[in-house]
């Protein structure tokens, strides 16, 4: 396959990661900040859900941008600089969404905090790293 396929792969297969774990973030933050736990448990249900989606989801981004930069982990310039975010985001999403299923619908609130501290991070990643790749596909 060419590199055109795998470019509108990867553009097509990494939007809706990315979405599902901002949205995934934003959900877990209403759960976590809500008083009284009204609607806690349907916000934290709706988090859950988002994040291992999510973390589904962005094997397929990877595996496309990995074909598309003809299996370069590192690389050079703007793919190198798309990268060094990338990996980092990559393992917090894969290890988030694994904490979360091991750890099910019930962790405790400051293990919980700190996981949403740690989503908070992963959400900066995954933005420099969008940042970046938008810098390589539009040339500047």
């Amino acid at each position: 396959m060419n590199s055109l396929f795998w470019e509108r792969a990867h553009g097509g297969l990494t939007h809706f990661p990315i979405a599902l774990i901002f949205a995934a973030a934003l959900f877990d933050a209403l759960a976590f900040f809500r008083r009284p736990p009204r609607n806690q448990r349907s916000f934290k249900d709706v988090g859950y859900w988002l994040v291992i989606l999510g973390a589904l989801g962005s094997l397929g981004a990877v595996f496309s941008g990995l074909a598309l930069s003809k299996w370069t982990i590192g690389g050079t310039g703007a793919v190198l600089r798309h990268h060094l975010f990338v990996w980092p985001a990559f393992a917090l999403v894969v290890g988030l969404a694994t904490w979360r299923f091991l750890v099910g619908d019930n962790p405790s609130r400051r293990a919980f905090g700190l996981y949403l501290a740690t989503m908070i991070v992963s959400c900066a990643f995954i933005g420099a790293a969008g940042f970046f790749g938008g810098e390589m596909l539009l040339g500047h």
